[in-house]
């Protein structure tokens, strides 16, 4: 369960990926709304139906994280590699989760600021995700297997539910 503690430049690295996502979701959410595109009604409630996802896979996520959740994207060493719910089909579903909320708050927010802000997020769960599965890698021995059957942030073509071959899976299903 425990991997290798990290050293104090991982660990400033990690929390500086935190400052920033942190600042950047604080920017989406008090830019003001703007009138770069049309309210239409519409729009309103495709941008709620996007929201709601990304809340419902949060919620999922966090739950089949249990201890291991953590705003940190270093393991924290509490639980084993999870590859059950919704890591069974997407390596990084809660920073999928953030990018759904974000593009329904931006898509409702009628505002390019904000939407340069949400790019801007992207980019840095790019980022961090990438910097996160080398740690991830040292942590587990089995998450190379695992990265190479599943997809970042969306499922990996070829790969959802069950079209993979079951000794890939995972024991824990």
């Amino acid at each position: 369960m425990s991997g290798p503690s990290p050293g104090r430049n991982h660990t400033v690295v990690a929390w500086s990926f935190v400052a920033a996502q942190a600042a950047l979701l604080i920017a989406v959410v008090a830019t003001p709304r703007g009138d770069d595109w049309a309210h239409a009604r519409w729009l309103d409630a495709v941008a709620f139906c996007v929201l709601a996802l990304g809340v419902a896979l949060g919620l999922w996520s966090a739950l089949r994280l249990g201890r291991g959740l953590t705003p940190s994207p270093l393991p924290n060493g509490a639980v084993d590699l999870v590859t059950r719910g919704p890591y069974r089909w997407v390596r990084h579903p809660m920073y999928t989760a953030v990018m759904l909320i974000v593009a329904g708050v931006t898509i409702r927010s009628g505002s390019v600021v904000v939407l340069a802000e949400a790019v801007a997020l992207v980019i840095l769960f790019n980022l961090k995700a990438r910097w996160e599965e080398h740690r991830l890698a040292e942590a587990f021995p089995g998450y190379r297997d695992h990265e190479a059957v599943t997809g970042r942030f969306l499922p990996a073509r070829g790969h959802y539910a069950g079209s993979r071959p079951l000794a890939s899976r995972g024991s824990d299903e």
